[in-house]
């Protein structure tokens, strides 16, 4: 058995100032943001129980993803592919997924305190 949920919604944005880049969306849903140590990303909407909009500054094309966390990447990333979906690659411990629609996605470990509580819990084959 293992567990699985959507932890976040990640903008992907081509800037050096993540901080302007946050401060557009979190003035939009009226919500504040928070900018990491590093300064690369902000997350608005963060609590225990609920989905993250994280806003991520990245050298390539500006796009949204999902974010799923997992308490067992191995298993997750199996019952994706028996889903129809495909591994694309792994980058700093996450790895990066395809939905057979072409839409890409990310597994990472666990990264919030709601996955005990609040993931979908899955039967290992």
């Amino acid at each position: 058995m293992h567990k699985s949920r959507l932890s976040s919604i990640v903008v992907d944005c081509h800037t050096d100032h993540i901080e302007q880049a946050a401060g557009f969306w979190s003035q939009l849903l009226g919500q504040p943001s928070h900018v990491d140590d590093d300064g690369h990303r902000a997350t608005i909407l963060a609590d225990d129980k609920g989905v993250s909009l994280v806003i991520e500054a990245v050298q390539d094309e500006a796009r949204i993803h999902f974010d799923i966390e997992t308490d067992n990447l191995a298993a997750e990333i199996h019952r994706v592919e028996l889903l129809g979906g495909r591994k694309i690659s792994v980058i700093d411990h996450t790895v990066i997924m395809e939905a057979p629609t072409g839409h890409r996605f990310r597994l990472t470990g666990p990264i919030s305190h709601a996955l005990p509580s609040s993931g979908n819990v899955w039967g290992d084959d």
